[in-house]
């Protein structure tokens, strides 16, 4: 009886094969096989979640033996869990578009799927869901335990996806273990060359999704919509917001970007000092003063203008922000629908931004200039608090004796700046009450940038320079690869405008000219040893890495050799150091570091894409000369057993790595009965050409690789 003759007809195999006794995904228990996957992977995002919807998840992990089988249930068990969810949001603190809204529902829809999922498709969409699901789970992780919960579940992603094929998924976990830790054996080397050779992008990914057009207020929580610039200023208010990495706008530059530094995002202007707080004009608000004395033309512009350079041209769109501030960049020299330029120099809105807004506008990074001052306004720009800030008041006028010239006391005052430690720091503890300033400038020396600008512009009207104070932003986060700068409530700042009765308005930025805060450095013993001098210059360097103690504590003895436990875990320290230098705080300049270690002149996003494809290229070839000189070395009867197997494992009939033929030929008489006789005509001669002695024909191995290929296009 030939193989031809049993192979005969397409439609009588199909039917056999219809026919046939299938192992369900349900016997197979490759529900529950998934459902610990998906557990792990939303239990750290489950926790921080209200208790009501806890339970909403676990619910249809519950439910499921009850639901699954009954479609009504399974509707209801929707109905009842979606209603319940959006109740709880309603009810509770969080809005509809808040994180935790979005995290809460994907979470429940994961589960609701997996209660009603019964075909291997269906399994494998939610593993691959659930490998998203592990991905924000990290995020509630710090380091490396993070890093390593993301290696989990991409592990566990692999090893299910294998075992959704397996007929008898759960009897085969060694083997397909081994299949896992090989996959991704071959995934590292292109895996390390992606993340070492990629262009990094700077801040996180979702600022790619608001350079697109995802609405800003998409990724601002609610906690954080309130903490803007507001009508008054106190101390503290400027760290505060740098505690805040909510977005604000993002901007879109024709042509180069500028250096960030030299970005003045301009909002509120403060002109009246009580000593506590700086207050904006009783009228600050009134728009029809504020129409009556804005620049509607370029003309008019030009006319206040002494000085101006590098021009720039952008497009901006900001949140909503409740006031009419759109955070025009200094100075602004253009016109847009709906905006206007003030005398103040800021872009205003006609209308208060209740939804999110775009326009355009040009601005000159370098500038001074203004309408002259009139009385009242030299008034207000010249006004000093009573019983407030004695000691800053008294210098300021001590300052306007020794020079006539006001530009020299501007830079009398940089001077004392630069010379006087002044540091800056975003937690200031000092209080607010009227001396503050005196206390900031002449004892502590270190505060906030709110202190600094406040200090410098009453430094300046007691010298009788008139002086403003700018809040707003400076600088913010370029987008790799774009021409796009998002900026946040964490570049909030302030700056002093000086007026000169010649130029007009001129930025002071009191900031450029006192250090960053140093690092913390252990105060010195209170017996110092001939060593000590050297131990304070090095507490005096931020840099300088403080020396080893010379001495130690009294009443401690000599540890003997190998007493000390620590030693031995040294590398394991040193493992720890290295993978969060190069893994977790692999940013952008790490990058250009490294790429300029090794020998890239140039690096840029065009060069690092150009590495990166041909490093790529480079592996493909290795890969395949090596799968070329296996296939080369392979048994011709071992591949063609191969073909056969993969043909059968389309039909959940494949041979398992722990079968050997003989048995799988015992199994297939039970499970395809129907198709039997043509397996094991084919089984048989691959048994017997496989194992016998005498030597095998070419002709033989083609007659069984033509029936095994009929065998095959027939299933």
């Amino acid at each position: 009886m030939s193989v031809l003759s049993l192979l005969s007809g397409r439609d009588r195999l199909r039917s056999q094969l219809q026919n046939r006794p299938s192992s369900t995904v349900a016997d197979r228990r490759l529900d529950w096989l998934v459902a610990v996957y998906l557990l792990l992977a939303l239990i750290p995002t489950l926790l921080p979640l209200p208790l009501m919807l806890q339970g909403l998840v676990l619910l249809p992990f519950v439910a499921r033996g009850w639901v699954n089988p009954r479609p009504r249930a399974r509707s209801l068990l929707v109905v009842l869990v979606l209603l319940a969810w959006a109740v709880q949001i309603q009810l509770g603190a969080q809005p509809w578009l808040s994180g935790q809204t979005f995290l809460s529902g994907l979470l429940i829809a994961a589960a609701l799927k997996w209660a009603e999922s019964s075909s291997p498709g269906e399994f494998r969409f939610l593993s691959t869901l659930s490998l998203v699901l592990f991905a924000l789970s990290s995020l509630q992780f710090n380091g490396l335990v993070g890093l390593s919960y993301l290696l989990l579940g991409v592990f566990s992603f692999v090893l299910v996806q294998l075992l959704i094929d397996e007929p008898e998924g759960l009897s085969v976990l060694v083997a397909r273990l081994g299949t896992t830790i090989r996959l991704l054996l071959l995934a590292l080397p292109i895996a390390a060359v992606l993340f070492v050779t990629v262009p990094r992008i700077q801040g996180p990914l979702w600022d790619l999704g608001i350079v697109m057009g995802l609405p800003i207020e998409l990724v601002i929580d609610q906690d954080q919509r309130e903490q803007v610039f507001k009508a008054s200023l106190q101390a503290g208010k400027v760290s505060r917001l740098k505690t805040s990495d909510a977005p604000i706008l993002v901007a879109e530059f024709e042509g180069a970007v500028p250096y960030k530094s030299r970005l003045y995002w301009r909002g509120p202007v403060y002109d009246l000092y009580d000593g506590i707080s700086w207050q904006m004009r009783s009228d600050w608000d009134n728009r029809s003063r504020l129409l009556k004395d804005s620049f509607r033309k370029r003309a008019q512009l030009d006319q206040v203008i002494t000085s101006k350079s590098d021009r720039v041209s952008y497009e901006a769109r900001i949140t909503a922000n409740g006031g009419r501030w759109m955070y025009g960049l200094d100075f602004p020299y253009g016109s847009s629908p709906e905006t206007f330029i003030s005398n103040e120099f800021q872009v205003l809105g006609i209308r208060k931004l209740t939804r999110e807004f775009n326009y355009q506008q040009q601005a000159y990074l370098e500038y001074s200039g203004g309408r002259a001052l009139t009385e009242e306004e030299r008034r207000r720009y010249l006004q000093l608090p009573q019983n407030a800030n004695p000691r800053l008041q008294q210098w300021g006028g001590e300052l306007a004796l020794a020079e006539s010239d006001p530009a020299q006391r501007l830079y009398d005052l940089q001077v004392h700046l630069a010379e006087g430690d002044y540091q800056l720091t975003q937690t200031p503890d000092i209080e607010e009450y009227p001396d503050s300033l005196d206390e900031f400038f002449f004892d502590r020396k270190e505060g906030g940038i709110e202190h600094l600008a406040g200090a410098t512009a009453l430094v300046l009207r007691a010298a009788g320079i008139p002086t403003r104070l700018v809040s707003g932003y400076r600088g913010g986060s370029l987008i790799a690869l774009t021409n796009f700068v998002v900026v946040r409530q964490a570049h909030a700042h302030v700056w002093v405008e000086a007026w000169d009765e010649a130029k007009g308005w001129q930025r002071f930025e009191a900031k450029d000219f006192v250090e960053p805060p140093s690092k913390q450095q252990p105060k010195p013993a209170a017996k110092a040893t001939k060593a000590e001098p050297d131990k304070q210059k090095a507490a005096k360097d931020p840099i300088a890495k403080a020396p080893e103690p010379s001495a130690k504590p009294a009443g401690q003895s000599k540890p003997k050799h190998g007493a000390n436990p620590a030693k031995g875990l040294d590398w394991l320290v040193s493992l720890s150091s290295g993978l969060e230098t190069w893994i977790l705080n692999y940013n952008p300049d790490r990058q250009v570091e490294l790429m300029k270690k090794s020998g890239l002149r140039t690096v840029d996003w065009k060069s690092l894409l150009a590495i990166s494809l041909l490093s790529l290229l480079l592996l493909m070839l290795i890969y395949g000369l090596l799968l070329g000189r296996r296939k080369a070395k392979q048994d011709p009867l071992e591949r063609l057993f191969g073909q056969l197997n993969r043909a059968m494992a389309k039909q959940g009939l494949d041979c398992g790595p722990q079968e050997c033929p003989q048995r799988w030929l015992q199994r297939l008489e039970v499970e395809a009965q129907n198709l039997y006789p043509a397996l094991e005509l084919v089984i048989s001669a691959y048994i017997r050409l496989r194992y016998s002695r005498a030597s095998v024909e070419p002709v033989q191995i083609k007659e069984l690789q033509r029936d095994i290929k009929r065998l095959a296009g027939m299933l």
